[in-house]
């Protein structure tokens, strides 16, 4: 099973990623952000972007989808997919290797998510970054369907709590 864990940059999903790998037993962080940093050594993103990468997206599928088919516990992937198409490309083709995915998105009101990228002192390079994509997000995950919402203006805990109630209570295939 992999739970991909989506919302705007700086919404808390890698605090919430490292706490439900100690909530599900066996449990491990991939970060398809790996993929892209891979990637961008050797092929230059147009828009300086790796998700606008084709590549990146297909890189993705494959190595989610191996991951879960030869190391079958269960994968954390904390990534912001805020492009509705490549969001659909990633998670739908996963989905379509047969493997298992729980999509989670964080929510935060507007003025909570910009405070709390402001208060980051861990990236304070991706502050404005993040910013810069804050409406895009907002207006993204506003208009999904088929994920589970999580309010996480809730201490991280509760959120970690919150997703790992609801993946015990999904029927496995």
């Amino acid at each position: 099973m992999i739970v991909w864990i989506n919302g705007a940059f700086g919404v808390g999903k890698t605090t919430t990623a490292g706490l439900l790998v100690e909530r599900l037993p066996d449990a491990k962080v991939f970060d398809p952000e790996y993929v892209g940093y891979l990637l961008t050594q050797f092929v230059d993103s147009p828009t300086g972007d790796f998700q606008d990468l084709p590549l990146w997206r297909h890189l993705v599928v494959e190595t989610m989808s191996g991951l879960a088919r030869e190391y079958p516990h269960p994968w954390i992937a904390p990534m912001s997919l805020i492009n509705p198409a490549y969001r659909e490309q990633i998670l739908d083709g996963i989905r379509a290797d047969g493997v298992e995915l729980h999509e989670v998105v964080l929510t935060l009101p507007e003025e909570q998510l910009r405070a709390r990228i402001d208060a980051d002192q861990v990236d304070v390079a991706a502050r404005q970054w993040r910013h810069d994509h804050v409406a895009r997000a907002l207006t993204t995950f506003a208009a999904v369907t088929g994920a589970q919402l999580v309010d996480a203006s809730q201490p991280p805990d509760q959120v970690a709590d919150a997703i790992t109630m609801s993946i015990r209570s999904v029927p496995r295939r």
